[in-house]
């Protein structure tokens, strides 16, 4: 797991460009470790052990491999992404699909969305840890038990990871946009339009993490399919994503589809005649 130590995604993304600015010439850890903590830099611990977690990340998330000691980004040279791009898609497969390299990522997202408004609610570290620990694993201990430093490490990432925001400044709301916006074009899988419910189906599939998904499901042991209602947090995304235009939601007023009515959606004469959805188009292309 690296989300509970030091590294931060500024640390990672700088890894990433010393290794792409490297071209063909080779790096080793060690002189890594010099260009990502200068000697110059004050209080520089000389065992540099923020760039061995930052390493660490970079392997975990399937980014860097070592060839005899050699640094080996496993991106292609001619990739013209961005580096945030490159390492969002990688958390995307390895954090929030899989929870191998990192065991509490997407379930503890998952658990913040399933309380809906009260995930707004003010709750210190110790508090927040015992009771995702009570409702995900009944109390059971784990080998490695998620803990307040854990939760720590988790906050460096969630927004950046395009999961939500800070507001007020301590108190993390979930808001999914940038991940279901990131994945749109799995979801639609060339269609353009699609009905509710298969859309909510292939949003299961595709980051099973939110509403549905085999991680949510795991996480929120209460959540009813049969419901058809969204969480607040992929309400609020899929109401925002529709009036930023990159979707269009076709709810009518006889609608009897998934309800986004957590959010309140500001309903109109057009397309959201209703908080129920029909169908969903997909209008901009999400890449």
């Amino acid at each position: 797991m690296f989300t509970d130590g030091p590294v931060t995604p500024i640390h990672l993304e700088t890894l990433i460009d010393i290794l792409r600015d490297a071209g063909s010439k080779n790096l080793d850890a060690e002189t890594a470790g010099l260009l990502l903590q200068p000697d110059a830099l004050p209080a520089v611990n000389t065992k540099r052990e923020q760039t061995k977690q930052v390493l660490a990340a970079a392997a975990d998330l399937g980014l860097v491999l070592r060839q005899d000691g050699i640094l080996v980004l496993t991106i292609e040279r001619k990739d013209n992404r961005t580096t945030r791009d490159i390492v969002l898609e990688a958390i995307d497969e390895r954090v929030l699909c899989d929870r191998e390299a990192e065991p509490y990522f997407a379930l503890f997202y998952s658990y913040l969305l399933g309380l809906g408004k009260r995930a707004g609610e003010k709750k210190n570290r110790e508090e927040r840890v015992s009771e995702f620990n009570s409702q995900v694993f009944r109390g059971q201990k784990q080998s490695d038990q998620f803990n307040e430093t854990k939760l720590t490490g988790l906050h460096r990432w969630l927004r950046y990871a395009g999961l939500g925001w800070y507001y007020p400044a301590d108190v993390f709301q979930c808001n999914p946009y940038e991940r279901l916006r990131r994945a749109l074009g799995k979801i639609f899988d060339g269609k353009r339009k699609i009905q509710g419910g298969h859309f909510m189906q292939r949003l299961a599939e595709v980051c099973p993490e939110l509403d549905g998904g085999a991680i949510f499901r795991e996480a929120v042991p209460t959540f009813n399919e049969a419901d058809h209602v969204c969480s607040l947090g992929l309400s609020h995304a899929m109401v925002d994503l529709h009036l930023d235009g990159h979707l269009i939601l076709h709810c009518p007023q006889d609608s009897n589809g998934w309800s986004l009515h957590e959010a309140d959606p500001p309903l109109d004469n057009q397309t959201l005649r209703s908080a129920r959805i029909d169908f969903v188009e997909l209008r901009k292309a999400p890449w």
